[in-house]
């Protein structure tokens, strides 16, 4: 049943991708069977940066969507200064103000319309769960992600500061979610939470004593489409993937080490990205003696790194920390199986037919099995040309026809329960009288 349904998105665009393009083909989709109402305060770099919605809005009405720009306060700028210099945890500072304007557009909106569902959308982290609780409106929370915990295992060999850092992050997310009695409330207020992981789903029964859902944040954005024609020289050379920023969470470092001492010569890395890190990591390839064996194409435009990927036979992901990245996501859709480390996003969505997991382990021993199923598969391409047929199959397990049912019986679930707990008291009230 068609729903009238309001949004808090913050970020959100139609030409970027991650949290931006996730919230975007949510928003997209979920229009497609509903009315929306969606709130955002940023579609650029930086809070307050919507040029790129504005234009957009401008240009393209959707009569399904009402998108409402929320601005920040002048505090809440203030402090973002902060956050534009890199001290990046003063976001959530601001941040949080944010959230409290939207709160205000939220209740004029619903003096004029009677909305029948709340979505706290994006960012996903837990940190900022938002306001919207307040509306006394049957309320979704998620997908929910920022859970994860950094195994140190993946940390060897890391410079002293980004130990630090993430150990840093370690303790204040155990912090968080041991101790903040606000984050504490917005588990108890929404009556469906989505968790983005599995292992997201396990911390908030542990930590919240709560049931949730479990999706990803991401989907598939088009219909899976296979380039068959790239097997046809596979014997000669296969063509494997890495793509993401060059920084430490992204860790190439661990993939170029994967692929040094590999027999086998028949194998190119494309390396899709740019970075602080990207003349050290050009270094240590030199030092590996593998320079010759990697294209570099820095940071290219969405078209170009498609065809790349697309035209890929295998992608490998060495990721310290995520939750779904929009990466893993884009390969399923081109039949592009993936190599990845048994944990966080990735480890629930890669299975045997559209990929490689390895579990986590002392970093040597995780070294060798990634280099043992490498070594496998170029000593016989052809299994890449079968694992792709399968891994476009899978794709369609992410798609949105089946993602909007899921989101539908989350709503419905929304306003069941709402109406339960809104009648509890009742109940209550009339035993006792």
């Amino acid at each position: 049943m068609k729903k009238r349904i309001l949004i808090s998105a913050y970020a959100i665009s139609p030409v970027r991708g991650s949290e931006y393009g996730a919230a975007w083909n949510t928003v997209v989709n979920l229009a497609s069977q509903h009315e929306l109402w969606v709130l955002y305060g940023m579609s650029d770099d930086h809070m307050g940066d919507t040029q790129t919605m504005r234009n957009f809005i401008a240009r393209n009405p959707m009569p399904n969507i009402h998108f409402i720009e929320v601005k920040a306060d002048a505090l809440a700028n203030t402090i973002n200064l902060l956050n534009k210099i890199g001290l990046g945890w003063f976001f959530y500072f601001a941040y949080y103000l944010w959230q409290k304007s939207a709160l205000k557009e939220a209740r004029e909106l619903c003096k004029m319309v009677n909305i029948d569902v709340v979505h706290q959308l994006g960012p996903i982290g837990f940190r900022e769960p938002g306001f919207l609780w307040k509306l006394g409106k049957p309320l979704v929370w998620g997908p929910i992600g920022g859970m994860n915990i950094a195994d140190k295992r993946l940390l060897v060999n890391k410079p002293l500061l980004t130990r630090f850092k993430f150990s840093v992050k370690n303790f204040i997310n155990h912090i968080q979610l041991s101790y903040s009695g606000r984050i504490q409330r917005a588990f108890d207020r929404a009556d469906v939470l989505i968790a983005a992981t599995r292992a997201g789903q396990q911390t908030i029964w542990e930590k919240f004593g709560v049931e949730s859902d479990y999706m990803s944040e991401q989907g598939i954005m088009a219909g899976p489409a296979l380039d068959e024609s790239k097997f046809d020289g596979i014997d000669q050379r296969v063509q494997l993937v890495w793509c993401g920023n060059l920084i430490e969470r992204k860790n190439l470092s661990m993939c170029l080490d994967a692929l040094t001492g590999l027999p086998q010569s028949n194998w190119v890395l494309h390396v899709l990205g740019s970075g602080p890190l990207e003349k050290k990591m050009k270094q240590k390839a030199a030092e590996l003696n593998i320079a010759d064996k990697i294209k570099w194409h820095g940071h290219l435009p969405r078209r170009d790194a498609i065809r790349i990927m697309s035209g890929s036979h295998l992608h490998i992901i060495t990721s310290i920390a995520e939750d779904n990245p929009a990466v893993i996501f884009e390969t399923l859709t081109y039949g592009v199986p993936t190599l990845t480390i048994d944990h966080c996003g990735m480890g629930d969505v890669i299975c045997s037919g559209c990929g490689f997991k390895v579990k986590m382990d002392k970093y040597p021993e995780m070294l060798a099995k990634m280099r043992a199923i490498l070594s496998s598969r170029l000593n016989n391409p052809s299994l890449l040309a079968d694992l792709a047929q399968t891994t476009i199959q899978r794709a369609t397990e992410h798609s949105w026809d089946i993602r909007l049912n899921k989101l539908n019986n989350m709503y419905d679930k929304a306003v069941h329960t709402h109406a339960k707990r809104s009648l509890a008291p009742v109940i209550y009230s009339s035993l006792t009288a």
